[in-house]
């Protein structure tokens, strides 16, 4: 008997088959149930697509076949399963016109054919599980039964790979959205603390290093004249020669200025690709193979090409393709605030510069200053320091400090301090005057600040100096004698309160004597108060730290004492006056310790 199948359509059938042509053991398995049941010569579990027909499981197949386990369509009966989508059964394929000419019955020999439709998750039929004999054969209602059961088995192995395969799938999915979800999550918190165009590039390279596994990073960035770029680290190259590539022209045939020029990624698997298109990158020492190239714009705007490479070759999907751009995008915003942040620290440095006039030179004193800013954005604050040379020759020395650490902060400290010095100047009475003055000004023009200072006075007397000083809430000023140390003057019971409170308060002068050689230090807080510490333990520091330093002359002496006290980054503005009596009324020139 012969089921009549439907006119034949290679359309009708699936565009590839989703098994490898090789034997699988679960289809295998289906197969021998089917010959012990039947006791047929061979029977096939196969999938079929416009390509051919794909065979994971076989019983008695010739050799030739069971090695390749592929058959073309013109040898394949099981394609008209698959393009009718129902089974299909012959007694004698010889005898149906449809099958007679099919290269399974005329090269072959298959003669009896019975077929079932393996169907998939989708409920299309995919494949057959058939089976064949090479005489005439009447396919009884058990032999039916047992193939088609065996099928409905197939489609079943079939659909739950098909679902594992989709887990899988989604788990990937899952796993790619996680990460890419947590670098971006990492890219938006990393770049928040990298206020200089360093503090960008090294940014970049942890978090290409952390989330993308790559080997180095560099960072070009381009110049003011639109028309060059330059690496800000040259990590990435080798050689004796790396400094010759530092700077590239927007015109070289580079890939950093073919990014810049056309404003488009280049990617590249391999150093070999990348030679072939840039031939003069050959001549540069540098790491690895893979490279890619992204072009950092912000509003429209070039400001730099981002280069990252990885010691092995790698193939670039579109996720990864993705995440590369995220990275681009957020380290573009970053080192355009960054070169905003210096620009801006540039023109802050300058004004603070400005207001911190040079000391002046008198005969008799040396003198020398240091600052250091706390903030990292504007690097200015609010301390200060100030000499003046008075209209009867005696000196006025002061530091003071208001609050806060910024460009605000500069501004109300550059009031007070020429404020101060103006009243100095007109009136050189005692130091306590002239802060009084301050205090009621403070109040009377709406400066609405808070501060410390600490003024004094360096007069001339018989035989040596007289120092009267007065303090607002300031630490107390320091004495450095070669050969006998150093001490703070005055004590706790010396400090009168703060500028910008209470105008009314009285305030009070001191006075101590100077001699030939002595250094007076001024200095703010910064150099002495830590969070936690009590503040007579770092005053005690300082004066140890300054007597073991009382050779140095003043210049050097307030360097040595901030790089000890203070190092590379206050956690407060520092700024620290050093004033040193050279020569006493008539006495011959003392030189100072140290020259």
């Amino acid at each position: 008997m012969t089921t009549t199948p439907r006119a034949e359509d290679s359309r009708a059938l699936p565009v590839s088959a989703s098994l490898p042509a090789e034997a699988d053991e679960a289809f295998e398995r289906f197969c021998r149930l089917a010959q012990r049941q039947l006791d047929t010569p061979v029977v096939l579990a196969s999938l079929i697509s416009q390509e051919g027909q794909v065979i994971p499981g076989a019983v008695g197949l010739p050799p030739d076949l069971d090695a390749t386990r592929m058959l073309p369509l013109a040898l394949s009966l099981c394609q008209h399963v698959v393009a009718d989508a129902a089974p299909l059964i012959t007694q004698d394929a010889r005898l149906d016109a449809r099958l007679s000419e099919s290269g399974a019955v005329r090269e072959l020999g298959f003669v009896a054919y019975a077929g079932f439709p393996i169907v998939d998750a989708r409920d299309q039929v995919v494949g057959t599980l058939c089976a064949l004999d090479v005489v005439p054969r009447e396919w009884s209602e058990d032999d039916r039964a047992v193939l088609l059961d065996l099928a409905e088995a197939c489609s079943s192995e079939l659909r739950l790979r098909g679902e594992r395969e989709r887990a899988r799938r989604a788990q990937q999915q899952a796993t790619r959205s996680y990460r890419q979800s947590g670098l971006l999550l990492l890219l938006s918190d990393a770049f928040q603390d990298a206020l200089t165009v360093r503090d960008v590039a090294r940014t970049a390279a942890r978090v290409a290093a952390t989330g993308l596994g790559t080997s180095f990073t560099g960072l070009a960035a381009l110049e003011r004249d639109g028309r060059s770029l330059s690496y800000v680290s040259m990590e990435a190259f080798t050689g004796d020669d790396i400094e010759r590539w530092r700077r590239t022209r927007i015109t070289d045939d580079r890939p950093i200025a073919h990014v810049a020029r056309t404003r488009k990624p280049l990617f590249y698997e391999d150093r070999a690709t990348l030679v072939a298109d840039f031939p003069v990158v050959g001549q540069m020492e540098f790491m690895g193979e893979a490279r890619a190239f992204l072009p950092l714009v912000s509003q429209h705007r070039l400001i730099g090409v981002l280069g990252i490479g990885w010691q092995q070759k790698r193939a670039f999907d579109d996720d990864n393709r993705t995440i590369k751009t995220a990275l681009a995008a957020y380290t573009a915003q970053a080192l355009e605030r960054a070169q905003l942040l210096e620009e801006r620290r540039d023109v802050a440095r300058t004004l603070q510069d400005a207001m911190l006039t040079a000391l002046p030179q008198p005969d008799h004193l040396a003198m020398a200053a240091h600052y250091l800013p706390a903030g990292r954005a504007d690097r200015v604050g609010g301390d200060w320091y100030d000499a003046v040379v008075l209209p009867g020759g005696s000196v006025a020395v002061m530091v003071g400090d208001v609050t806060g650490h910024d460009m605000d902060a500069a501004a109300r400290m550059g009031q007070l301090r020429s404020t101060l010095r103006a009243f100095a100047w007109d009136r050189p009475d005692l130091p306590s005057t002239w802060l009084a003055r301050l205090d009621h000004a403070i109040k009377g023009l709406g400066l609405g600040t808070v501060a410390t200072a600490l003024a004094g006075r360096i007069d001339r007397v018989d035989g040596g100096y007289r120092l009267h000083w007065s303090s607002a809430g300031h630490p107390p000023p320091v004495v450095v004698r070669p050969g006998a140390g150093a001490w703070a003057l005055g004590g706790t019971g010396a400090n009168d309160l703060l500028l910008g409170i209470n105008p009314q308060r009285a305030r009070r002068d001191h006075e101590h004597r100077l001699q030939a050689g002595d250094t007076l230090l001024l200095h703010t807080d910064g150099l002495v108060e830590r969070r936690g510490r009590p503040l007579q333990e770092s005053l005690d520091t300082l004066t140890a730290t300054a007597g073991r330093l009382s050779h140095l002359p003043p210049d050097k002496l307030v360097r040595a004492l901030t790089d000890e006290l203070v190092g590379g980054q206050p956690s407060d503005d520092t700024a620290v006056l050093a004033v040193q009596i050279r020569q006493c009324p008539g006495d011959a020139e003392v030189t100072p310790p140290g020259t």
